[in-house]
């Protein structure tokens, strides 16, 4: 128990260093940009009529990002995926900004505190807090320190299901030491893990779980509470998985309803300030994309111009939302007879006919130009495809545009996707592209349908710079 203590201390007192590390850098490089980059090498503003030390004298102000933090749950934050550890160091961060701004206005401050570096502070820190916390993430981690022991009780199946999600997820730092099922000991559960029959078993076998995660479908309510009560004596914490797999997951508020528990689900798609949201973050980002990229739009051109003959541009038919038909734009990257030389190969390979056949894509497909393949590679042949999200045909992010032919794959899943624009990118594309088979692109745009936030179109266009860096799944 005093190891736990210590342990969580350290824990704690780690990241607060780390995060006052990152804001306070944050402030020095915002000063130095304020006093020197936009004064002397590009000048925009007067010179500073204070020095630096106004802003390290007011360390004590650190203090405010640590209680911010603190009440967010992220000391230690074991347990929280490191999008969602990121979504709530940012939403600190802005709130803490914005009292700071307020307390130079009320304290009569603001002639100390120079405005421009504040906002340069805000905008650094921005990407300082989340590099820091990846390091301390990374660091504890190589120490064996992020890491809580967690056990598991549950039917082997659904035990099975949640080892494998904890698997795909180390960043969580949930560590199974153990397993309680019925069933386990009788060869439905193959695993390295010890498998107990019972709870009580665990205390005899000394295992002293941090939390505990039950994960129990199927069985009656009386026997759930048995459980619980059963697993509140082993660990203070208790994580029940309820029997609502494929329901919303994300945003799901609880409520006592009187002794009973409550669980609200929002299609949030459908609620009009959702879709407006989106709408609103589509345009805006569509409209400095294309400000920012048109340079390279033209060398695009230019080169698909001099690799072979025909138009820069390609526009094919895709189904949108609603199951509406819109001409998806894409700069080319085939030859002018792809058609062609596609039901050629087709005819003669049996190998390149199956594999069309399972995922309508080829892996050494004849029809890509040189400039071609370098475009696909990079994700660049989808640039022409920000003015499909200015004309609300498609989404910066959502599932993957699709042709009729591959409705019929979708199945019923189909509803979910049609409820919103297809994207840009989207889950499919950062989980692997084409290097996952169809059925789990399905179960990804499913997912994306149901569990829509603005913060998962963040992260998602983050991830994607990732995934186009390392050329993920891309061909």
């Amino acid at each position: 128990m005093i190891n736990g203590v210590i342990k969580k201390i350290f824990l704690a007192l780690t990241l607060m260093a780390s995060d006052l590390a990152a804001i306070m850098a944050s402030f020095v490089l915002a000063y130095y940009v304020r006093s020197w980059l936009l004064v002397d090498v590009i000048p925009m503003f007067p010179e500073m009529i204070h020095g630096i030390d106004v802003y390290l004298k007011a360390w004590a102000l650190g203090s405010l990002w640590v209680l911010i933090f603190a009440y967010e749950g992220l000391y230690p934050s074991i347990g929280m995926g490191f999008w969602d550890e990121i979504k709530s160091l940012l939403k600190g961060n802005m709130l803490c900004f914005v009292i700071l701004i307020l307390l130079t206005f009320v304290t009569k401050t603001t002639i100390d505190f120079s405005r421009p570096v504040i906002a340069l502070a805000l905008i650094l820190s921005i990407g300082l807090l989340p590099l820091m916390r990846r390091f301390s993430r990374w660091a504890l981690k190589s120490l064996g320190l992020w890491k809580k022991n967690v056990l598991i009780i549950g039917s082997p199946e659904a035990v099975r299901q949640v080892l494998c999600n904890l698997k795909k997820h180390p960043d969580w730092g949930l560590h199974p030491v153990g397993v309680v099922s019925p069933d386990g000991r009788d060869g439905a559960l193959d695993m390295a893990l010890p498998v107990y029959r019972d709870v009580r078993q665990v205390d005899d076998a000394r295992i002293k779980p941090e939390e505990v995660i039950v994960a129990a479908p199927g069985v009656s309510r009386t026997e759930l509470l048995e459980v619980v009560e059963d697993a509140m004596k082993v660990s203070p914490v208790v994580k029940m998985l309820p029997d609502l797999y494929g329901v919303a997951s994300v945003g799901v508020k609880t409520y006592d309803l009187d002794g009973m528990l409550l669980l609200e689900m929002e299609d949030r798609l459908a609620l009009k300030r959702n879709s407006v949201a989106k709408r609103a973050f589509d345009i805006l980002c569509a409209l400095a994309g294309l400000l920012v990229l048109s340079p390279l739009f033209l060398l695009i051109v230019s080169l698909i111009k001099l690799d072979s003959r025909g138009p820069a541009f390609f526009g094919h038919k895709r189904l949108g939302k609603g199951g509406r038909y819109f001409t998806c734009y894409k700069f080319r990257t085939m030859r002018p007879d792809a058609e062609q030389v596609l039901k050629d190969l087709l005819r003669r390979d049996p190998e390149a006919r199956a594999q069309w056949e399972k995922d309508f894509k080829l892996k050494n497909d004849p029809r890509i130009t040189r400039i071609g393949a370098f475009l696909r590679k990079t994700s660049l042949d989808e640039i022409p495809q920000l003015w499909n999200v200015l004309k609300g045909d498609m989404s910066l992010v959502g599932p993957r545009p699709i042709v009729t032919d591959e409705v019929e794959r979708y199945g019923d899943k189909a509803r979910y996707l049609f409820k919103v624009p297809p994207g840009i990118t989207g889950l499919w594309q950062v989980s692997g592209r084409n290097d996952i088979d169809y059925e789990e692109r399905v179960l990804l745009d499913e997912y994306y349908a149901k569990n829509w936030s603005l913060w998962l179109d963040i992260e998602v266009i983050i991830r994607t710079f990732g995934a186009v860096l390392k050329k993920q799944g891309a061909y």
